[in-house]
């Protein structure tokens, strides 16, 4: 499958997607020191995000949110990259502080097209899924 998006913040990643269905926030949501969700009631909860490309629907968030990304960079915890719906700006600021792509604007939505273990590849405004979690 091959989806088109809106670069925020450029780059070329290939990884393994972790999914969730509700925004995102590195407050909270994300344990930096481990790199693990922590979303309560989510699926995804308990797994690590770091290297891997997250998917979700927006971001949500304050100001603190760009330095906990970066300490999580600087920890090797962060995510590889973020696919989003549409991003809003404290998301999009995380993810420029630590320089890992973020796209959104996809047709059709993403969340809900990409699961958790599949593995996607970025190329600019390109996303590819490669394989299923199979």
């Amino acid at each position: 499958m091959r989806l088109s998006g809106r670069i925020i913040n450029g780059g070329q990643v290939k990884a393994e997607a972790v999914v969730v269905d509700v925004p995102f926030s590195f407050i909270g949501d994300f344990d930096p020191k481990t790199g693990t969700l922590t979303i309560a009631g989510q699926e995804a909860s308990g797994l690590s995000i770091a290297g891997k490309i997250l998917v979700c629907h927006s971001g949500k968030g304050g100001t603190i949110a760009p330095f906990i990304a970066y300490d999580a960079k600087k920890r090797g915890t962060a995510p590889a990259a973020i696919l989003c719906e549409s991003a809003e700006a404290i998301l999009c600021e995380s993810a420029l502080a630590i320089d890992i792509p973020i796209l959104d604007r996809f047709e059709g939505g993403i969340a809900d097209r990409i699961k958790t273990g599949q593995i996607v590849s970025i190329s600019e405004n390109q996303v590819t899924v490669e394989r299923g979690t199979d």
